[in-house]
């Protein structure tokens, strides 16, 4: 399998970094996980604008050459020279610098990877059960809108649904309130309203969860954003999660609670044409 690194197709046992790397060392960097149908990254537009956020909070500016337009034909040539059709992408920034905390320059590298996937966002036939994970709160900075290459936090919570055999679990902010999922955004269906946690709340800016936002607003359909309570994830009439590998997938239960899939079912039947 072939990876692409800094623009070079380079093979993915290869060694490409030495110990003295800050991605081994202190996770210095962010990630950027694209959904890829036909050879073509989807709701890329939405994806770059938010490697270009990233890229400035986290210092690591790009080169100039490192366009949309380049990553898109980055992505495309890998589908290529693997022989894929449909794929799940990963691009990693990276800081390339000596020094510890304090790095000694803020030049950024980047690596794509990526495997073969479906080429559709398919809804799921069994509805996943869900958990809390209250152990360690997401914080209330920047870093939560994005994803840093120390993803310890969701690591963990994700140790922690398996070990519980949950699908998932919520997390929730310093103040209590819902954030997303380990590896999604959260929606809630209370009557006729879709209400979802609001950025102020420090839930991952995600791609999905803007595209369903938009789309569902155009489609006439009530969105809030806002502060979300456990209470009224329990009293919700239906729960869905979303991200821009899987789009939206639907849940059947949380703690003592089973949800209906009605309007989840047609809302991604609007969304996504299935």
């Amino acid at each position: 399998m072939l990876i692409s690194f800094n623009g070079v197709l380079t093979d993915a046992d290869d060694k490409i970094f030495s110990s003295r790397s800050r991605i081994y060392k202190y996770g210095d960097g962010f990630f950027e996980s694209i959904k890829v149908i036909q050879k073509r990254p989807q709701l890329f537009d939405l994806h770059f604008q938010r490697i270009q956020r990233a890229s400035t909070l986290f210092h690591l500016p790009l080169s100039e050459k490192w366009t949309q337009t380049f990553f898109e034909e980055q992505i495309e040539l890998l589908c290529l020279k693997n022989g894929w059709v449909n794929a799940r992408c990963r691009i990693i920034f990276y800081r390339e610098s000596e020094g510890f905390y304090a790095p000694e320059r803020n030049k950024c590298g980047f690596i794509i990877e990526m495997s073969e996937s479906n080429g559709h966002y398919p809804i799921n036939d069994k509805g996943l059960k869900l958990g809390e994970y209250g152990l360690i709160l997401k914080p209330s900075n920047f870093l939560s809108f994005f994803k840093p290459l120390s993803a310890i936090q969701y690591v963990l919570a994700g140790i922690y649904a398996t070990e519980h055999g949950f699908d998932s679990v919520v997390l929730f902010n310093e103040q209590g309130y819902v954030t997303e999922a380990f590896n999604a955004n959260i929606f809630l269906i209370s009557g006729d309203e879709i209400i979802t946690p609001g950025l102020n709340q420090y839930c991952i800016d995600g791609v999905m969860r803007h595209y369903i936002i938009q789309k569902l607003r155009h489609l006439g359909y009530a969105v809030r954003e806002q502060e979300v309570s456990e209470e009224e994830l329990l009293m919700a009439d239906e729960v869905f999660i979303s991200n821009a590998s899987r789009g939206i997938t639907w849940v059947e239960s949380y703690k003592d609670k089973n949800y209906n899939f009605s309007t989840t079912y047609k809302i991604h039947a609007d969304l996504f044409g299935l």
